[in-house]
């Protein structure tokens, strides 16, 4: 047990070092892609041992969720109403962007449509695992490191992208200015209300419950409220992005022995064009709907992870709710409407 707490502990110091390190030398988002490319290269390069507990990843992404949920007050929402249309025109032009690259990717690594389709799906990495695990002729592998590597991938490059950007008007730096307003009720009410959406979600295999669950449990309360709930301190949101930052670099274990080049390739080329799609089509809603700025748009488009791309949103200065309500949307629609039917077509296809 004392070796085991050490090598997490080691894990831990090697993770928040590293951090340290970029943000010294000014390098965007230290504090996620420090641990997770530090930790991803010693694991494949050495044969130090590393440990993350699982319950770390979740307390990072819970307090990631409550940052995120505090950007969405009562007028937040109402203007959600406004970008509706943009959200649905959006997540139906990535995942038909995606889909369209899922042919190129099985031409090119010798997968089959399955496998090359549900790997391609910027829905999540558990639910589209699970998805696969219903076809037969999906190989769930593949699409874990075709779903793993996209979002290293989005996660390595978008944040390199926005750093040219100029920041958006929107910055939070995550300092607890609503706590001279703090209403412990309102605070239980996001807790229970909070509890009961993450046991519900876990019971349905929802992706991220331990993110989603606080986040929709602080715009519920804030709208019917008409009142800020909390923010988490600065120090809270690096400790965050180190724990989830660490278990990416981790989750891609000895990927090396399998991944071979050809697959890389697919996979590397495939993403590098939808971002590349997400950059041109983030310019044409720029143009039609200057509410928001490019940078809102960018990487509400970007096909990561929600905790990935909101922790981005978040240290650039977009408008985090426009953000994380994009992305929210597409897991919605992926998970519910796209995921089932292409799951259904692929087995009916294959009969």
């Amino acid at each position: 047990m004392l070796h085991k707490n050490w090598i997490v502990l080691r894990t831990f110091l090697i993770a928040a070092t590293s951090g340290f390190v970029l943000h010294s030398i000014g390098i965007f988002l230290p504090w996620l892609l420090g641990p997770m490319i530090s930790l991803l290269l010693l694991r494949q390069y050495t044969k130090l041992e590393f440990h993350w507990p699982k319950i770390l990843r979740q307390m990072g992404l819970i307090f990631l969720g409550i940052q995120i949920g505090s950007s969405f007050t009562k007028k937040a929402i109402e203007l959600m109403w406004v970008d509706l249309p943009l959200m649905a025109l959006l997540t139906f032009s990535v995942v038909t962007v995606a889909l369209l690259l899922s042919y190129v990717f099985m031409k090119m690594s010798g997968e089959t449509v399955a496998t090359s389709v549900l790997g391609s799906l910027p829905g999540g990495l558990s639910q589209m695992v699970l998805l696969s695990e219903e076809v037969k002729s999906a190989n769930s592998t593949v699409v874990m490191l075709m779903q793993t590597f996209r979002i290293f991938v989005v996660v390595t490059i978008v944040p390199f992208l926005t750093a040219w950007i100029p920041k958006g008007s929107h910055f939070n730096d995550g300092s607890l200015d609503v706590l001279s307003s703090f209403n412990m009720t309102h605070f239980i009410i996001v807790v229970v209300v909070g509890i009961a959406l993450f046991i519900g979600m876990k019971k349905n295999h929802f992706p991220l419950p331990e993110l989603m669950a606080p986040i929709i449990a602080m715009a519920i309360v804030q709208f019917i409220t008409d009142h800020p709930v909390v923010e988490v301190p600065l120090l809270v949101l690096i400790l965050s992005q180190i724990f989830v930052g660490s278990h990416l670099g981790l989750q891609l274990e000895k990927v090396r022995d399998k991944l071979s080049v050809r697959m890389f390739s697919a996979i590397v080329l495939s993403n590098l064009v939808l971002i590349a799609f997400c950059v041109g089509f983030a310019y044409v809603l720029t143009a039609i709907h200057p509410i928001n700025t490019f940078l809102d748009f960018f990487i509400s488009a970007a096909p990561g992870g929600i905790a990935e791309m909101s922790i981005t949103a978040l240290e650039t200065g977009a408008d985090l709710s426009t953000v994380t309500s994009f992305h929210l949307f597409r897991i919605f629609f992926i998970l519910l409407i796209a995921g089932p039917i292409l799951t259904y077509a692929l087995k009916k296809w294959l009969k």
